[in-house]
């Protein structure tokens, strides 16, 4: 893999537009690196600050579904310039990987579909998905690879909550991708999971975020699979046990939900005529688009990271990764299938 160290800063000034309710944001790309290029599909990231330092994590492979994924994690000490720190690497494709973090370690989980067999003269195929992470206390110095939960689960985003860890894990296998189910999993250490309660068996409901209010209710925002596509809203008292889903009528895939002071933000893949990479706010029950950034073709899986500096002015800004085929040429078969990784800073009109 060739890895770009040039700083490309955009300056962009960019507006976002309502795309359900509320009123309009100005919203401005402040710089933009491009992290990861060089002839591969470089991809499904996230970002996280840890004991003084920035983490970014993505998927490095041939393309968007071949099998030779693995997991690249790099640091940075200023978001700009980034260094190879780890790779995570079983003998099956590795993808979506996300950080999350204690005080004293640091954690990748990330989900490997294994490869099957078929009958009679077909070729292998995708068989099912299994969790997996790993953790450092150094930032350079990786644990084993330990499985988690059950074959078949994906918990596709960790969060840490009150010292325990979550995640929305859902079933995502072949031969029947249109039989899922979602489940609140909970664990104490990272490594031992216990099932909470179902969430979902509806909508082929899949990648989701949490966020927990200041009054107590609970988020979990998610994207669906079915004909009408938009994400899913499941909201919860404290105990998490009971869920009620309310459809968001916004197209969102791979939520990454940032609380900045008093108010939630959420970035993932939109689309209007093609597949985008995009910035909303929650207002309410409204989703506001905020900012579409520079993204087409195969796009997304964002980070999303509150800038510290930006919690002591009334101006929200993030730090954001994201992959995009935008500068890619599609048309030419030795390239068409390559994503390049940025990370950028955004930052959001009062």
């Amino acid at each position: 893999m060739k890895t770009s160290r040039r700083l490309s800063i955009l300056l962009m000034a960019l507006s976002g537009t309502i795309i359900s309710g509320g009123a309009q944001a100005a919203t401005t790309l402040d710089w933009q690196v491009t992290v990861a290029d060089g002839g591969a599909h470089n991809a499904f990231t996230d970002l996280i600050q840890w004991k003084g330092a920035y983490y970014l994590c993505f998927r490095h492979g041939g393309s968007h579904a071949t099998m030779d994924g693995d997991i690249q994690v790099m640091t940075s000490a200023d978001l700009k310039t980034w260094t190879t720190c780890g790779v995570l690497d079983t003998l099956g494709d590795d993808r979506d990987p996300h950080f999350t973090a204690t005080d004293d370690m640091l954690f990748v989980y990330f989900g490997t579909w294994d490869l099957a067999h078929q009958e009679g003269h077909a070729l292998p195929d995708r068989g099912k998905v299994r969790s997996y992470f790993a953790s450092t206390q150094d930032g350079k110095t990786w644990s084993k690879i330990q499985a988690v939960y059950e074959p078949g689960f994906w918990l596709w985003r960790v969060r840490r909550h009150d010292g325990v860890f979550y995640s929305a894990a859902y079933t995502a296998y072949r031969p029947k991708p249109d039989m899922r189910e979602t489940r609140l999993v909970k664990s104490t250490d990272g490594l031992e999971w216990t099932t909470v309660t179902t969430v979902t068996k509806e909508r082929m409901a899949g990648e989701a975020d949490f966020h927990w209010t200041p009054s107590g209710e609970v988020w979990i925002i998610s994207r669906t699979g079915d004909k009408a596509g938009d994400a899913e809203w499941f909201r919860s008292d404290a105990s998490m046990t009971s869920w009620k889903a309310t459809p968001t009528g916004v197209f969102i895939h791979s939520p990454a939900i940032a609380e900045w002071k008093d108010r939630v933000f959420i970035a993932g893949r939109g689309k209007a005529e093609k597949s985008v990479t995009r910035l909303w706010e929650i207002v309410g029950d409204k989703f506001v688009e905020c900012i579409t950034l520079p993204s087409d073709g195969d796009t997304a899986y964002p980070g999303l990271i509150v800038d510290p500096a930006s919690l002591q002015t009334d101006t929200p800004a993030f730090f954001i990764s994201w992959y995009s085929q935008h500068e890619i040429d599609r048309n030419d078969l030795a390239t068409k299938y390559d994503a390049n990784v940025y990370v950028g800073r955004v930052t959001v009109a009062p």
